[in-house]
């Protein structure tokens, strides 16, 4: 752990500051507990924790919004151009680029499967494109709540046919070599889990109604308990709405959009931080290109995002993904699945049960701690 601490009398804020790391993550929950009085601005930032989600390090992609927290951006969003594939070959065409890379680098695949949509399709995409000798190089890390979420696909697609472990063991995989295959990013693609709150406080109507700040207000105050806090946000992010290359007009649009812009990184980074401290060593730029592969991560996937709108939703809350779904049904056949099957936080339990890091800056070193010194960036919107 770096600390400052013995060096302060003799070095000028100023000189931390440029010494500073760049974060690649942070801890909400660490970034909360600062002292409000020597960081009121950090406790004013940390207000978004509450009101959006507790777990999401905020990273804003867009560039619009300057954070206390000196942030490095892993992925920026792709530049729009002209672009016509379809979401399945997308699909497609990354399960064959995985297996590719997989026989190339001679490593085996250890695919997450919780027998949610996201992790359903991209088992879907390997098993459509894999050999059968290919199949033998795959295992399924998956558990008993996997084959209770979706216990038609494990007794059709998996069980005798593919090698299996627990995912309780993804932490001890991470920085090891084989390829490590995960479905994280479709949810930033097709929209966010807080468009089922909203359904649920509204009704689905509110899917496609045009966005008002009242509303918003209302709901997000509901949320957190704080309507100044909430009203100092609303114009956070309708600067964050205002840097989208399309559209934005609706509720799903707008929640959408915030969920593609601040919540990318910190999904990507949340299964990376639960490395083993044997392989933190092992994390590095080659290791992210080669061996941890999200599967949705690509900025084709990106640019199929922002030019497919109308894609993502229908009218109803059970039509969430529903062009995932119909991908998922041409190779199962399974119409209740694809009529049916609504999101769970299948990852989110399997997450909070392991230990983590707290802090990774931009040279890929892992912290349990750092001090506040270290990422602090006074020239921000929240001073």
């Amino acid at each position: 752990m770096h600390s400052l601490g013995s060096f302060m009398p003799t070095i000028s804020l100023s000189v931390i500051y440029n010494m500073a790391a760049s974060l690649i993550f942070y801890n909400p929950r660490k970034i909360a507990s600062l002292d409000r009085n020597l960081y009121p601005d950090i406790n004013r930032f940390s207000k978004f924790f509450s009101l959006y989600d507790n777990s999401v390090a905020l990273v804003d992609r867009t560039g619009t919004v300057r954070t206390p927290i000196r942030s490095h951006l892993l992925s920026p969003i792709p530049a729009v151009r002209p672009f016509s594939k379809t979401y399945e070959e997308l699909c497609d065409e990354r399960a064959r680029e995985i297996l590719q890379r997989a026989d190339e680098l001679s490593l085996p695949i250890y695919t997450m499967w919780s027998g949610g949509i996201d992790s359903t399709l991209v088992l879907v995409s390997l098993l459509k494109h894999a050999t059968e000798t290919q199949k033998k190089n795959i295992t399924v890390l998956m558990s008993d709540e996997s084959i209770n979420e979706y216990p038609r696909f494990y007794r059709e697609h998996i069980y005798g046919k593919l090698h299996t472990e627990s995912s309780v063991r993804f932490p001890e995989l991470i920085g090891t070599n084989l390829m490590l295959v995960g479905g994280e990013h479709n949810d930033q693609l097709f929209g966010s889990d807080v468009v089922g709150l909203m359904i649920s406080r509204y009704g689905e109507a509110i899917i496609h109604e045009p966005v008002r700040r009242d509303r918003l207000l209302e709901f997000f105050t509901e949320k957190s308990g704080n309507a100044e806090n909430v009203d100092f946000y609303l114009d956070i992010f309708e600067k964050v709405r205002a840097s989208a290359p399309v559209e934005i007009s609706t509720n799903f649009q707008y929640l959408w959009w915030l969920n593609f812009a601040l919540k990318w990184q910190p999904v990507y980074t949340r299964m990376l931080i639960r490395v083993r401290p044997r392989n933190v060593a092992n994390i590095t730029p080659e290791y992210l290109r080669t061996r941890y592969v999200q599967f949705y991560s690509t900025d084709d996937f990106q640019l199929w995002s922002i030019l497919n709108l109308d894609k993502k939703i229908q009218n109803t809350w059970v039509s969430y993904k529903f062009t995932a779904k119909e991908v998922i049904y041409r190779y199962t056949k399974d119409a209740d699945y694809r009529d049916n099957k609504t999101k769970r936080g299948s990852l989110f339990n399997l997450l909070v049960q392991q230990d983590m890091y707290n802090f990774v800056d931009d040279s890929f070193t892992f912290y349990k701690e750092m001090e506040p010194e270290e990422y602090y960036l006074p020239e921000n919107d929240f001073a």
